[in-house]
């Protein structure tokens, strides 16, 4: 099976997956959660002592809005990234097992009512099988 080395992949990409993945593994580190509670200590104490201003507000507002964002597009990446993955392994166990259908392959490129139709295909067989003779 032919493998993907980092000599096919193009600098820019291996840049764009390697940004994502780093800032994932820093923010799921055990760590994180303590320095962002320290970091929103230290703002709340700051707003205190300064009355609450325009720029603490705007400040923290802004923080918080693109912190939002920038985790959204990381969870996305993350789960992606992850889907594919299964999807792949799926792929292969398809491909492994005797008896299996390759209508099943790559389902997940197909568009919803073809699912479906494959769906309820194997759902009305399975119900044609008698319970003793049901794969486990």
């Amino acid at each position: 099976m032919p493998t993907v080395t980092d000599e096919s992949v193009s600098p820019l990409r291996r840049l764009a997956t390697s940004i994502p993945d780093a800032a994932t593994h820093w923010a799921g580190a055990r760590w994180t959660w303590p320095v962002v509670l320290v970091v929103a200590a230290v703002g709340l104490v700051v707003g205190v002592l300064t009355g609450f201003p325009g720029w603490w507000q705007t400040t923290i507002y802004t923080s918080a809005g693109l912190t939002s964002v920038v985790m959204l597009f990381l969870l996305q990446h993350t789960t992606n990234r992850a889907n594919h993955a299964v999807l792949i392994k799926l792929d292969e166990l398809v491909r492994a097992t005797r008896g299996a259908r390759e209508d099943f392959l790559d389902l997940e490129d197909r568009q919803v009512h073809e699912q479906e139709e494959l769906h309820d295909r194997l759902i009305s067989t399975t119900d044609d099988i008698a319970p003793d003779d049901r794969p486990r």
